[in-house]
């Protein structure tokens, strides 16, 4: 059975992208076949793996626009049982028009419905906003990612995406649930840093992953390359950590 998984916070710069690109590019190494869609309109999941935004014509904005179109046509193999549905700037127009749509937000879930693609794993990188793509995204997923960089103000965005998640639980999609809290963007010589971390996982417990991504200048190298940081640099920390993060959304699953 295909797991769907949703990556959102409304704050932007936090490694959404940057998570969804490597959560999957590592679930591809334990055998796992896996579709990334970007619905983002700045489209930082697909230029982290090679894709200019730019260029693409069919990709995301079709597939939610659509009834009729096919998902191998927005879709394309990124890699070894790694597929993406790219990202553009038509999102922000797509957006506009799902607006004046009675079905606006669960669009992307009656597309997948329709054509389930033959995959283990679905992953949505969202918009840094709560508007009609990241609601799109929540109503089509069944678990929630929340990355948060761990600074006391980055915390405070956490309940807004929570009640967001419960009135979409209560209204559209009662299958959506919080699979785990993310911390990101950690620095070990910051006590700021530290204390939030600390806070973190004092509020969030048992929902707080035990991966903690840290700062590096890698996050930021590897998506100019166009590849996952597994591929840039197989062997970094980096790397390594989004391997335990991935083994550890396999075992939550089960």
């Amino acid at each position: 059975m295909t797991r769907t998984l949703v990556i959102a916070n409304q704050k932007g710069g936090i490694g959404k992208s940057t998570t969804a690109a490597n959560i999957g590019r590592a679930l591809t190494e334990q055998g796992y076949q896996v579709l990334l869609i970007d619905l983002d309109p700045q489209g930082g999941l697909s230029a982290a793996l090679g894709v200019d935004s730019y260029d693409v014509q069919f990709g995301s904005h079709i597939f939610l626009l659509h009834d009729s179109a096919p998902i191998y046509r927005v879709s394309q193999r990124i890699g070894d049982n790694l597929f993406l549905m790219p990202a553009s700037l038509h999102l922000t127009v797509a957006e506009i028009q799902l607006a004046r749509r009675t079905d606006a937000v669960i669009r992307l879930r009656d597309a997948l419905e329709r054509q389930p693609p033959p995959v283990d794993f679905i992953i949505m990188d969202t918009p840094p906003t709560l508007g009609i793509l990241t609601a799109n995204g929540l109503v089509a997923a069944d678990e929630l990612i929340i990355p948060v960089q761990c600074q006391y103000l980055a915390m405070r965005g956490v309940r807004t995406m929570m009640q967001a998640m419960q009135r979409l639980q209560k209204n559209v999609n009662p299958s959506l649930h919080l699979l785990g809290v993310l911390a990101t963007l950690y620095q070990a010589e910051s006590l700021h840093s530290q204390e939030a971390l600390g806070e973190m996982r004092s509020v969030f417990k048992q929902k707080m992953f035990e991966t903690i991504l840290a700062y590096d200048d890698i996050m930021a190298e590897a998506p100019v390359a166009g590849i996952s940081i597994i591929d840039y640099a197989p062997m970094h920390p980096a790397a390594h950590a989004y391997r335990a993060l991935a083994t550890e959304i396999i075992n939550r699953g089960n």
